[in-house]
């Protein structure tokens, strides 16, 4: 308010012509400035929640504890890259190593790809090939000898 009140003294010289557009112009300044720092204010605190947002999913994809996220400084860039050069550098601290990681990703790929598997099986409900193969072959066995071979036995 005291920056206003300094244009006001200035303005004074001018009489009474004029003021009342003067003060118009203020109250619409004053209006816009409250507002601008509003969306400022709005605007910080949304660019806050996407950056915690983005380190909180990368660390998860790493398969890490998210709450390290609170940890790493607020001027490390939101990238993936950066986050994992941080890591690198100072997940010791944490007890993340950064080859363990790419160790243990590829292991969870794994043990996806089997319980993909695993659920394909339990849905369709179908018993797998290789037993109904060798249960074929075993019926279309000649002779003991061929029996014998197919199932191991010399």
């Amino acid at each position: 308010m005291s920056q206003n009140n300094e244009y006001d003294d200035e303005f004074d010289d001018f009489g009474d012509e004029g003021t009342d557009v003067v003060k118009q112009l203020r109250k619409v300044n004053r209006t816009l400035e409250k507002r601008a720092k509003e969306l400022e204010q709005e605007l910080k605190g949304l660019q806050t929640q996407t950056r915690q947002r983005t380190v909180k999913d990368v660390l998860q994809a790493k398969g890490i504890n998210p709450k390290i996220a609170t940890f790493i400084p607020q001027d490390i860039e939101t990238s993936e890259e950066a986050i994992n050069g941080w890591l690198s550098e100072y997940g010791d601290v944490f007890g993340v190593n950064s080859n363990a990681n790419s160790e243990q990703a590829s292991n969870n790929s794994i043990d996806v790809s089997a319980n993909t598997r695993i659920n394909q099986v339990v849905s369709t409900g179908q018993v797998p090939d290789v037993d109904s193969d060798a249960l074929a072959k075993i019926l279309s066995a000649g002779n003991a000898e061929e029996l014998n071979r197919i199932l191991g036995i010399n």
